[in-house]
């Protein structure tokens, strides 16, 4: 008779749901205390093997990028000059930089005068140059240099803005009211990388500029300790710009000290600069302009722009 009741318990069918009662159901069985279809054990173990299971991965990752680190130095790279992608020719940047808007322009236009629209260049100016300052490059790590007085190992040399003189400076709005613009040109860091500077006026390159040859052999009967320079030449690419582009002045030295050189990471050490500024360069032409960088260990190429910077520079 048990037998038989048996039979008929388990022949019954289950109870009809609609839809919603059933997802309910899969959300909350009160009969089997099942949540999602599991039971609190069920869940646990899940729980507890993803846990496990992500615990071991963290430490995985976290003891892989620790290997990995220790391969690395934090103060300087791994490869250098030549076993490097940067190689060790440094390249030539010029400021004040166009607008985000024209990113790939190397066009400085502007109008001079009272009523001229010069404002974007002298404050791009202002605002690459306040690292210079006296006051924002001073400290432990900082130490005046001059040709005859080198940086001490973990020593940079302070470059006070003074240096640039008078013209070249925010009070005279970097001579772009005027019509005398300013513009400033710095090399890019190379790690370790020192220049071998031209320092024999017997000995320089052919295509170095007449003018160039003839400054270094009068800073030679000056003083041959100024001659540890990497030279700095601008003149117009053509010699239509060469007719427009008018005098040029370098402040404070006619290319970068080489005391300045090598660069090591040492905190707050600021790249050398020069400050050209365009005594009359003609108004309402274009003029294209290249600069160029002279040492032994620099080479130049113009198509990929190896050595020097070209610019343009329209005054209205």
């Amino acid at each position: 008779m048990t037998e038989k009741k048996s039979e008929d318990y388990f022949a019954v069918a289950p109870p009809k749901r609609s839809g919603w009662e059933n997802f309910k159901v899969f959300l909350w069985n009160g009969e089997t205390s099942e949540f999602l279809g599991r039971s609190a054990s069920s869940w646990a173990k899940i729980f507890l093997f993803y846990v496990v299971l992500y615990a071991f991965l963290a430490a995985f990752f976290a003891a892989m990028l620790l290997v990995f680190f220790q391969t690395l130095d934090l103060y300087q790279p791994r490869w250098q000059n030549a076993n490097g992608l940067i190689g060790t020719n440094p390249g030539l940047g010029f400021r004040p930089m166009p607008s985000s808007a024209n990113v790939e322009s190397t066009l400085i236009h502007f109008k001079h005068g009272t009523a001229g629209n010069w404002k974007h260049w002298t404050s791009e100016l202002e605002k690459f140059l306040y690292p210079y300052d006296t006051v924002a490059s001073s400290g432990e790590y900082f130490t005046s240099c001059s040709f005859d007085k080198w940086p001490a190992e973990g020593k940079v040399c302070n470059f006070d803005i003074k240096l640039l003189g008078t013209q070249c400076t925010k009070e005279e709005l970097f001579g772009y009211e005027r019509g005398r613009p300013c513009i400033v040109l710095k090399l890019n860091r190379i790690f370790g990388w020192s220049p071998e500077p031209y320092d024999d006026p017997n000995d320089l390159p052919a295509n170095m500029p007449t003018e160039l040859k003839e400054y270094i052999k009068t800073k030679a009967n000056e003083n041959k300790e100024q001659l540890k320079m990497i030279w700095v030449s601008c003149d117009g690419e053509n010699s239509a710009d060469r007719e427009h582009i008018g005098n040029v002045t370098y402040t404070p030295f006619r290319g970068f000290p080489a005391y300045y050189f090598p660069y090591k990471n040492v905190p707050g050490y600021l790249s050398p600069i020069v400050a050209l500024q365009f005594q009359k360069p003609e108004a309402g032409v274009l003029i294209n302009i290249e600069c160029k960088v002279w040492a032994k260990n620099i080479i130049h190429d113009r198509q990929r722009r190896l050595g020097s910077v070209h610019f343009e520079l329209l005054m209205d």
